[in-house]
């Protein structure tokens, strides 16, 4: 279970060895350590530094994530020696090498064909637009082709960064042909004039955001559990300073899980005038508080379903999860 405290002056402490968590209306609740995951806090709550060393000493990750995105802003943790320092002496030397970018073409390859199966599975009941995605399933099944191909090359590392462009141009074009599709599939059920990051000016767009971030926050909660450093990437590394770069990285293949989510929603209707509302000084359309509720539960109910997984039906969580063991097996096999 994840204790997730959005409400202004919500205050987390401590209780006869529990967490204790006090509302602004002085309702207290109770929770036993053992049940919790994870901790996720936003602007406006606080917590108690006895609840931060119980929250460290169960090796319980403390997220601080924005309220409007559930972006991951930053963590507590301790300072502990433990797995994740073994697995940095080995990240590091992965996020400049060739294996490590043959690994970011793997995940790129991965976004590319949960796209395109997307695009697929939607049509199958709109006949009207089975030609057009067959031709665009066609060209992102070879950009896929092109990331599962690429292998590194002897001179890597003189040419790291034009190969790092190189695979940004050929992820966007997909990107692209993806999203206009995507564009189409939509006409007359929701506004979406194509792809944009924050702010949102169009619902679909706010939808996909707040969903994008629940995201970042899985992977974040994920990489920590398996002690893989979410700061430490590849292909993001050199572009966005202090954030969680292998966060970015990792992230890739789990997209499309937010995209089913949002078109998901905007097909059913359940995404009404009420679940969003604009910014205050006019910067952008986010969710409600309705229209969070909707999303959250959506996205929560997604992840928690079983798929087949390696053979077994394991929920989409758990998923993210094994794959970020693996990752943390492969660095520690790297070099």
């Amino acid at each position: 279970m994840q204790l997730y405290l959005d409400s202004f002056s919500a205050f987390l402490s401590v209780k006869d060895g529990q967490f204790q968590i006090r509302l602004s209306s002085g309702e207290k609740r109770l929770f036993a350590v053992r049940t919790v995951s994870a901790i996720l806090l936003t602007k406006g709550t606080a917590l108690s530094t006895d609840a931060a060393l119980l929250a460290m000493d169960g090796d319980i990750p403390v997220i601080l994530i924005d309220a409007q995105t559930h972006y991951p802003l930053g963590q507590i943790q301790s300072g502990r020696p433990g797995s994740i320092a073994t697995i940095r002496k080995n990240q590091l030397g992965f996020s400049r090498s060739g294996e490590g970018m043959q690994w970011v073409a793997e995940q790129i390859a991965a976004k590319i064909e949960g796209q395109r199966m997307v695009l697929v599975e939607w049509c199958e009941t709109r006949p009207a637009f089975r030609d057009d995605v067959e031709s665009v399933s066609r060209m992102m099944t070879n950009l896929a082709n092109r990331f599962i191909q690429w292998t590194p090359p002897e001179d890597f590392a003189g040419i790291m960064s034009s190969v790092a462009e190189t695979f940004r141009g050929q992820e966007g074009t997909a990107s692209r042909l993806y999203f206009d599709q995507i564009a189409a599939l939509l006409e007359g059920k929701m506004d979406f004039p194509g792809r944009m990051k924050r702010p949102a000016f169009d619902p679909f767009n706010a939808t996909l955001n707040y969903l994008y971030g629940m995201l970042y926050t899985s992977v974040h909660l994920a990489l920590l559990k398996s002690g893989v450093d979410p700061y430490i990437g590849v292909l993001h590394v050199d572009r966005y300073g202090g954030a969680p770069v292998m966060t970015f990285d990792f992230i890739e293949p789990y997209r499309p899980w937010a995209d089913r989510v949002a078109l998901d929603l905007a097909d059913s209707g359940r995404l009404t005038a009420d679940c969003f509302e604009p910014d205050r000084e006019d910067r952008g359309l986010w969710l409600s508080r309705e229209g969070k509720s909707e999303v959250v539960d959506a996205m929560l109910a997604y992840l928690q379903a079983a798929t087949l997984y390696n053979g077994k039906n394991v929920p989409r969580i758990r998923q993210m999860e094994l794959d970020a063991q693996t990752l943390a097996q492969r660095l520690k096999n790297a070099f």
